[in-house]
This record gives C-alpha cells, sequence and structure tokens, in this order.
C-alpha cells in the first residue's frame, strides 16, 4: 500500500480535483452514508461528531453546512428532514479519517506541492484583466471559505486522494461466473404470503399514571431541552474611525522622500527588440537581414517562416538583461544589432532601440503617492496600538460602555441567540458576519455573563470585542407543557411493545407448525400474497425496504417475521425463482463493467466503515437534532 502511494505521488499518476470537489458541495452533493457507523452518544453539547483523532464543532460543522446549502436555497431544517446533514457530517467524517490514516502511515503533502496544485486551479479562473490571485479571491469569497481552510483542504484532499488511490490499486474486477452470480442475485424475485400485526390494532390494559408519567419525563428529559441562549454586544474598531485623527505634515512627507530617496531613481535602461532561435544559422541569416534594411520582425519573419521567435519592444535595466547580453548591451549605440550570443535559452539576436539615462522621480510627482503610505501605516501602526490598548484595559476591568465613548468603537447588541447565531424566531442573526460566524460564536459560548472575549481579528481587517450580556442556560419544557405528548408517546410504545409480544407469540405458533391460516385466524388477521418481489424495487405495501433483507435471506415455506412500519409481518416465503442467464449476456457484460466501477468505491467504503468502528466514531444525535430539527425549542 505505501509503495502504491510513493508510486502516485512521484509518477503524478492521480490526479486531484479540489475544485470540483468545492463546487459539488456548494451544490449539495455528498457522500452517502457508508455502513451506518454514526450511532451513539456521550458527546458533548459543542460537538456533533466525535472519536479517536476526530472532533467536529457545532460552529465549525454549521459553517460547512451553511456553505453547502447557501447555493441551494434550502433551510437546515429543510436539509435535515431530507437527511442531507448527516451526509454531510458523514462526508466530513470519512474525510477526517482518511487524513488521520494517511498521517499515520507517513504520508505528507509538502508547502511547495500544495502552492503548486494551488496555481493549477487557479490557472482557469484567471481571465483577461484578472489575475490568478484575485481569482481565486474572488472563487473563495463566494464559496465562503478563508485562504486557510482553502489551503488545509488541498492539502487534505491531495493526501487523501493519493490515500484512496492506493487503497484501490488492486481493486480487481469479477470474473464471468461471478458475473452469473451477481446477475441472478440481483433478478431473483421471491413470492410471499402473510399477514399483519400492527401496533395500532394491540391492545393495551393499562392507563398512564401522573406518576407514570413523571417518571417517563425524567427518563426522557433530554428530548425536552431548551437550548442555551444568550444575549452579546458585539464592538468593532474599524481603521476608518482613525482617519480624521491621523496628520501628515509637508516636514513628514520629505523627510520619507530623503530616507528612501533610493527608492525614486530609475537606473540605466534599455529599450530592447528580442528574437531567440534555435539554430546559430538561422540567428546570422536574420542579422544579415536586418542590417540590409529590414526589422527585426521582419528579418525574423522571413527566416524563419513566422513572427513566433521574435519576442517584441521592451524597457529593462542592467539586472534584468541576461549576463551573457549585458555588456554587449551596455556598450552598443542606438540602432545597433547584437549578435548572434547564445545563452541556455537558444541563439539571441538583438536590436538596442534607445537607452534611456538615470533619473530620479521628483518630490512633487510622488508626495501625494508618499502621503498615502504615510497614513497608511500611521493609522495602521495607532490601529494595532489602540486595539491592544482596549484589550488590556477590558482584561483591567474597565467597562466596555465607557471604551465604547472614548474610543467611538461601534456596538451591535444580538438577543437570544443559540450557538448557531439564531434567534427565537429561528433567524439568522449573524448573516453579516457569515466569514467570522464560527469566532464570533465560540467565543459568545466559551466565557461567562459580563465578561468581554479578548480582541478578535475579523476578516476585514477590522477588530472586534464580544461582551457576553446574559446567558440562559440550557433548561427543559415543564411536563405541564408536554403532559399531553407524553401521553401520547407513552401510549403509543406501550401498544408497540404489546404488539411486539404477540408478534412474538404468533412466530412461535408458526415454528411450532401451526399453519399460516390458523394462526392468522387466531389474531383475526387476513392473509395477504405478495409476488414479483426483488431486492432492488421498491416492494409493495406493507413490506418496505428494511423488510427486503430478511425475505430474501428465508428459506422457502419457513416462517419469518419481518419488520414493517407499525408493526410486524408473518408471512412464508412461497417461491424462489432465479432468471435464466441464457439470453443475458449483454446484461452481464454491462454488469461487469459496471461492478468494476464499483468494487473500488465499496472497497474505500467498508475500510472507512472499520476504521470508523475502531476509532470509536459517535455522533450527537441529540444536538443534530437540536440545532437543525423542524421543531427547535425557544
Amino acid at each position: 500500500m505505501l509503495r502504491a502511494m510513493r508510486d502516485g505521488a512521484k509518477k503524478g499518476l492521480l490526479k486531484y480535483f479540489l475544485l470540483g470537489t468545492l463546487v459539488m458541495a456548494a451544490g449539495g452533493l455528498v457522500l452517502t452514508d457508508v455502513g451506518g457507523f454514526f450511532r451513539g452518544g456521550g458527546v458533548s453539547n459543542n460537538v456533533v461528531a466525535k472519536g479517536k483523532n476526530i472532533e467536529i464543532g457545532t460552529q465549525r460543522f454549521n459553517n460547512t453546512v451553511s456553505r453547502i446549502l447557501s447555493r441551494q436555497g434550502m433551510t437546515p431544517q429543510e436539509a435535515y428532514g431530507k437527511g442531507i446533514i448527516n451526509q454531510i457530517l458523514n462526508n466530513e467524517i470519512q474525510n477526517l479519517i482518511l487524513t488521520s490514516q494517511s498521517r499515520e502511515m507517513g504520508l505528507y503533502i509538502s508547502d511547495d506541492t500544495v502552492m503548486e496544485q494551488i496555481a493549477q486551479i487557479a490557472e482557469p479562473m484567471a481571465q483577461e484583466g484578472v489575475s490568478k490571485t484575485d481569482a481565486l479571491r474572488n472563487f473563495l469569497a463566494n464559496q465562503r471559505i478563508s485562504e486557510g481552510e482553502f489551503i488545509q483542504a488541498i492539502r487534505q484532499e491531495m493526501s487523501n486522494s493519493i490515500f484512496r488511490g492506493a487503497l484501490i490499486s488492486n481493486a480487481a474486477t469479477i470474473s464471468d461466473a461471478q458475473a452469473q452470480d451477481i446477475y441472478q442475485y440481483r433478478n431473483e424475485t421471491r413470492s410471499l404470503k402473510g399477514f399483519t400485526l400492527t401496533n395500532q390494532y394491540a391492545e393495551i390494559t393499562a392507563e398512564p399514571t401522573e406518576e407514570n408519567l413523571q417518571k417517563y419525563y425524567t427518563a426522557n428529559k433530554p428530548d425536552y431541552a431548551i437550548a442555551e441562549r444568550r444575549d452579546i454586544t458585539i464592538a468593532t474598531l474599524k481603521r476608518e474611525m482613525l482617519q480624521d485623527k491621523v496628520d501628515i505634515t509637508e516636514n513628514d512627507l520629505k523627510d520619507y522622500y530623503d530616507d528612501n530617496i533610493d527608492s525614486y531613481k530609475k537606473p540605466t535602461r534599455y529599450k530592447l527588440q528580442q528574437a531567440i532561435l534555435d539554430r546559430q544559422t538561422e540567428a546570422q541569416d536574420i542579422v544579415k537581414s536586418v542590417e540590409s534594411g529590414k526589422s527585426l520582425k521582419e528579418a525574423v519573419t522571413k527566416v524563419a517562416g513566422n513572427a513566433s521567435p521574435y519576442l517584441g519592444e521592451n524597457l529593462f535595466n542592467e539586472k534584468e538583461i541576461l549576463e551573457e547580453l549585458a555588456k554587449d548591451v551596455a556598450k552598443a549605440e542606438a540602432g545597433q544589432t547584437i549578435g548572434p550570443i547564445q545563452s541556455a535559452l537558444g541563439w539571441h539576436v538583438v536590436k538596442l532601440v534607445e537607452t534611456v539615462k538615470p533619473t530620479t522621480e521628483p518630490f512633487d510627482k510622488v508626495k501625494d503617492n508618499i502621503r498615502k503610505i504615510l497614513l497608511e501605516e500611521t493609522i495602521e501602526e495607532e490601529f494595532v496600538t489602540l486595539s491592544n490598548d482596549i484589550d488590556d484595559r477590558l482584561a483591567g476591568g474597565d467597562a466596555l460602555d465607557d471604551i465604547v465613548k472614548e474610543t467611538g468603537l461601534t456596538t451591535a447588541d444580538y438577543t437570544n441567540i443559540n450557538q448557531l447565531g439564531m434567534n427565537t424566531d429561528n433567524k439568522d442573526v449573524l448573516k453579516s458576519f457569515e466569514k467570522d460566524r464560527v469566532k464570533i460564536l465560540e467565543n459568545a459560548f466559551d466565557y461567562d455573563e459580563k465578561e468581554v472575549s479578548p480582541v478578535l481579528e475579523m476578516s476585514d481587517g477590522s477588530y472586534a470585542f464580544i461582551r457576553i450580556n446574559r446567558v440562559q442556560p440550557q433548561g427543559f419544557k415543564e411536563f405541564a407543557t408536554v403532559k399531553d405528548a407524553l401521553e401520547k408517546r407513552w401510549l403509543a410504545e406501550q401498544k408497540s411493545l404489546a404488539n411486539k409480544q404477540r408478534a412474538e407469540e404468533a412466530f412461535a405458533a408458526l415454528e411450532s407448525g401451526q399453519s399460516l391460516d390458523d394462526v392468522a385466524k387466531k389474531y383475526s388477521a387476513k392473509i395477504v400474497t405478495l409476488s414479483g418481489i426483488k431486492r432492488a424495487e421498491p416492494p409493495k405495501a406493507p413490506l418496505s425496504f428494511l423488510s427486503l433483507p430478511s425475505v430474501f435471506a428465508a428459506p422457502k415455506d419457513k416462517p419469518v417475521k419481518l419488520d414493517i412500519q407499525d408493526g410486524f409481518m408473518l408471512a412464508q416465503v412461497t417461491a424462489i425463482n432465479l432468471p435464466d442467464i441464457k439470453d443475458a449476456a449483454k446484461d452481464i457484460e454491462s454488469l461487469k463493467k459496471e461492478t468494476s466501477e464499483i468494487l473500488p468505491q465499496e472497497t474505500i467504503g467498508q475500510y472507512i466503515n472499520t476504521l470508523a468502528k475502531q476509532n470509536n466514531v459517535k455522533i450527537n444525535d441529540r444536538v443534530l437534532q437540536e440545532l437543525y430539527g423542524t421543531n427547535q425549542s425557544n
């Protein structure tokens, strides 16, 4: 495996499509649950998933959720209802597991390799008038990803891609016999007859007492939790606040000019036309053609057959000219042709168009630019000094309100927010702070009531302080307010238990040799017959997809107890039909191709599932329900 990793990295056999991955994520495409290993409890309120070397906090996970759902016009509650939230969490955990495992195996992507990959990603983004840097920055802004997160994601995706490649490098195709077996397995049909016992018709004798409900409420109290909420003030210090407080004098400008005079001096420069040829003979012919009166471009086109070796006309200083050409250029006269001269690039023919003498830009021409420089430097210095001073004063016990009055900090109050920045009306009150949401919420919920956070550097370059005005601790709905719902739930569970008991009794009767008809008659149930049942097709009621594995595992004419919605089905498989493979050659060949594509993903899925179990990965279902459930507690 490690050899495959090294080969993949060394030979460049693997391609990295992080940009595509990010775009897909923004479109809502996520991986499906592999093996259903996200179960269990014991995770704190600030964590949605935890395991060995894995921890995903609520704020950072919600940042990912917001980014993915932003382009879909879908609310988190809708996504939760459709299972997308769990799929996103699944994807995050899978990536972290692979990253952790690749590190343990010594796989590391160097900074140079990461930077090279970023350059490749940025290349197609750049358009006329837009640099690669600006294009990439715009992309990150649109995707709501910081540069640090992007670099981390690049490194993680590259290492994970190499790891996946090594993992599936030996995934083999299947044989004809295996393909035939799979074809028959997939297209096998079964017939079934049986009867249903639903919770709805199960009889219970007891009615819930007040004491029963009180105990039931205590046992299920976490289901009736009210999320912790806080009131905060965000005080912001921006550079614009210092704009009018900075005074730059004429003497300041002149002193800066004198101190940095060398930067305003322009050395001797040479305006050159240049052509680079592969062969010396062509270069010599071009020189002769220029000396006969043709321009360098005309001469290149005539001798080479096209103008591509001609590099045009540009202005160079001495340090920018190749060492092989520098001396000859320095002593040439305007209009003189130099060459052919050989360098590592080929044979050069150069024409000196003009020698521009050294100059010094006058003070009056550059002083406006100097003013901007000094203004920015002074504001930045005072900005940092003031933010540190405010931080020290707050740590020393000074009141934030007093500091606001003295310094002109802007403030904004946000009330009743939960750990996702949502108020009791389920409105996102921190939407304008999207890029800084995580750090704001982390500090808002890390400090106690009346405390002020340390200074926070925001994504727009400003500084902020978070004061916690009020803390409403996590609580629980009062028993009286949920009593009716508790009673319905208690009755439903009692019916479910009673129905399970009678289903077990009915199944025991069938196993003892009693006929299906006799047992059904005992429970006043009607026999139903289902035929043409397939593994991969939606079954007819009362069966569900959850029932199918048991249907296809049951021996013919033997009793089987099936889980169905709201109860059980007691049944027997009456017929098992395997398709004939004689006329299925095309389907089997197509199946071989399909399976060869699926096998690598199955391999990865099984591997990740095993690691997840070994790492004891658990998710906090209660927190997910609290944060994204359609009936959020206020």
